[in-house]
């Protein structure tokens, strides 16, 4: 594994959109980052950046600023500005050291999946990842928002983008403690042992 791993949270700036569902991403990587003691976040006009070493490898914990849609903007040039500018055709998963974290309207709220690759659907942010890049071989952490709150809200979009309810809101730490989880073990042990030890709970 590369000694660099960027954590990637997606979300939209904001207050408004705070503590929306589809800034998931970016509560996930806040809640990371107070956990394990990171220093405050650098605003680099797109992202808001943090780095801390974790078991010897440089942990960089970012928030795009550039808004959902614009996401693959800041992704790439964060990328760049630390010497990765094209990603392999095929990565191999062992080497893999781009996580994104993001909501997921396919998976149930308190579910979550671990991916190498594979297309970004309807998610507008990771798309923008995925074009800007001109690579799905980067990792996936989908966190589901979906629940029966979503048949009160006229689209999909304005259910994403309102607060996750109140009795969501309880379980929330029990979901980030997980995803904390899930991090340290990837920054340990690596992709594949990851999967295996958390894509089947």
């Amino acid at each position: 594994m590369s000694e660099n791993i960027f954590i990637f949270g997606l979300g939209n700036p904001g207050r408004e959109y705070q503590f929306s569902r589809h800034n998931f991403g970016f509560t996930a990587v806040d809640f990371f980052s107070v956990g394990n003691n990171f220093p405050g976040f650098i605003n680099k006009k797109n992202y808001l950046i943090s780095e801390k070493i974790i078991s010897e490898k440089k942990v960089f914990l970012i928030k795009p600023l550039t808004f959902m849609n614009l996401s693959g903007k800041a992704v790439k040039e964060v990328l760049n500005k630390n010497g990765v500018f094209k990603l392999p055709e095929n990565s191999d998963a062992q080497d893999s050291n781009i996580i994104l974290i993001h909501d997921d309207l396919d998976l149930t709220f308190g579910a979550y999946k671990i991916k190498l690759g594979g297309s970004g659907g309807s998610h507008n942010g990771v798309n923008s990842v995925i074009n800007s890049l001109q690579s799905k071989n980067f990792i996936r952490l989908k966190l589901g928002i979906n629940s029966l709150e979503r048949f009160k809200f006229g689209s999909g979009a304005d259910y994403v983008l309102a607060n996750f309810s109140k009795e969501e809101q309880k379980v929330l730490p029990e979901i980030f403690q997980t995803i904390n989880e899930i991090l340290l073990s990837f920054i340990d042990c690596g992709l594949v042992k990851t999967m295996n030890l958390y894509n089947h709970k």
